[in-house]
């Protein structure tokens, strides 16, 4: 395979190019992919068949994991693809054909719709602190579902419209070395404003006005700000960047590029699932006694026993416990609750 692009911008397009960046970069995605498809799989699993949140957090949670899962397979598969030079679709001559098309049309619509199915579960939050006594006849079983069908309808929307232009030639597609897919050649920053920028400026605003409410009213705002600060957080690293790219067209090299907007971007799977679920602290007693729970305190015993190599008084010694003498007990001391 010819390199169509600069030699000097070493993008490691070739298959006898053993690039260390293109192998670690892709690697790394492979990880960041399979450690979120797993905590969004047990996700999923505890939220349908365990665990008892309210109701509407059930739903919206469900929903970002849902995403979350989709999100973790892309990253799966653009990580296998860079490590292996062989993309979706794409031939020797770096043609492509329906597969690569397919591809980067599903690929999409879970890129943009990360951001968007947070909606409804802050909405959640801005209404029970908001309006606390109205928040029950608000927030019901049908109204959640509604909200979550809501903030899917832009992304499926999104799918129809991306497919659809494309079959009638309003929109073509080509292979880009530097991004190892396929690429929509129109300008995309319209849709990225739309789908990133204002659902983020959004949750931020409704964040900072409930900072404000509980503030006013002085009540407990530890667990409150360690949720806005972590969403806040990861959403600002994870997606100004690819924001930045393309609604501003800033110029980044290969590699820059390629960490922020790839392996950044992607672990967006694996924190969403810690903040909004393994936070919450009716997951966490549920964890511990589940069968996922145990397995984990079983490989972690038999792990530090293998390390130590040892048992009875000198595992005590080396983990720091103090070893005494049995000794007889005292006659004069009694029970007092005898």
């Amino acid at each position: 395979m010819e390199a169509t692009v600069k030699d000097d911008l070493n993008l490691c397009i070739t298959k006898n190019d053993a690039c260390a960046f293109r192998i670690i970069n892709g690697s790394v995605l492979v990880v960041i992919g399979l450690v979120g498809f797993i905590l969004s799989s047990v996700t999923i699993y505890s939220l349908i068949w365990r665990i008892k949140l309210p109701l509407s957090q059930n739903i919206f949670i469900l929903s970002v994991s849902i995403c979350d899962e989709l999100l973790a397979i892309v990253a799966v598969i653009r990580g296998l693809s860079i490590i292996s030079m062989k993309y979706i679709g794409v031939k020797d001559d770096l043609t492509y054909d329906a597969w690569c098309v397919t591809f980067i049309i599903i690929a999409n619509s879970v890129w943009n719709a990360v951001m968007i199915v947070l909606i409804p579960l802050t909405l959640d939050r801005f209404i029970a602190v908001m309006f606390t006594m109205r928040y029950k006849s608000l927030i019901i079983k049908s109204g959640s579902r509604i909200l979550v069908v809501l903030s899917w309808l832009p992304v499926v929307g999104l799918l129809i419209y991306d497919t659809t232009t494309y079959l009638t030639g309003h929109t073509t597609m080509e292979y880009s070395p530097s991004k190892h897919r396929c690429v929509i050649v129109q300008d995309r920053g319209a849709q990225t404003a739309i789908f990133i920028g204002v659902p983020f400026v959004a949750i931020l605003l409704m964040y900072v006005v409930i900072a404000f409410n509980l503030f006013h009213y002085k009540q407990q705002t530890q667990r409150f700000f360690f949720t806005a600060t972590a969403i806040i957080g990861t959403g600002a690293v994870a997606y100004i960047p690819w924001f930045f790219l393309d609604v501003f067209k800033v110029k980044m090299s290969y590699k820059a590029e390629m960490i922020t907007t790839v392996a950044i971007y992607y672990i967006n799977c694996i924190c969403n699932p810690i903040i909004y679920f393994y936070s919450n602290r009716i997951a966490q007693d549920d964890l511990k006694n589940s069968g996922v729970g145990k397995t984990m305190r079983v490989i972690t015993r038999r792990f530090s026993e293998a390390i130590f190599e040892t048992s009875g008084n000198s595992e005590n010694f080396q983990m720091g416990n103090v070893i005494t003498e049995d000794k007889e007990p005292d006659p004069s001391v009694t029970d007092s609750k005898l």
